[in-house]
């Protein structure tokens, strides 16, 4: 079900989403924020940003297969590297793109829709990515950075 992307001053998109619920149907939230990313052609999109109060985003790992993986209840572990300012869009700011300033780095904790928590190591633009997408659950948009 494609939904509507909320306007960059929508609530939502300022306020830190909590963990999420216990009986949260995280298949049928795959496919949704999968299938919004890929209509609204997006790397990446958190679940606030389509109007859903989940702490959950998926995110393009594999540019070349089109692989995704859908992260809920992530935190950055580790940051390493130098930051590196980058151009950076956002489905929330359409048209829109500025240069943001991010680690180089990460390593990424996350649990999948199975509830299996997993560890990643991103670098450069994946890390990027990550970055973006985990912002959104903290409340903080790109404009920001």
């Amino acid at each position: 079900m494609i939904k509507d992307l909320l306007k960059s001053d929508a609530y939502m998109l300022h306020h830190r989403v909590e963990i999420c619920g216990y009986h949260l149907d995280r298949k049928q939230l795959t496919k949704t924020l999968v299938e919004n990313m890929f209509h609204y052609e997006g790397v990446g999109l958190a679940a606030n940003q389509i109007g859903i109060w989940e702490r959950a985003f998926c995110m393009i790992i594999d540019f070349e297969t089109q692989e995704t993986i859908t992260c809920f209840n992530p935190k950055i572990i580790k940051t390493y590297g130098d930051p590196v300012w980058c151009e950076e869009g956002c489905l929330s700011y359409p048209n829109e793109s500025i240069n943001v300033k991010r680690q180089e780095g990460i390593i990424a904790k996350y649990e999948d829709e199975d509830k299996k928590v997993h560890e990643l190591k991103l670098d450069g633009f994946l890390a990027r990515v990550f970055q973006h997408e985990y912002d959104h659950l903290e409340g903080i948009d790109f404009t920001q950075r």
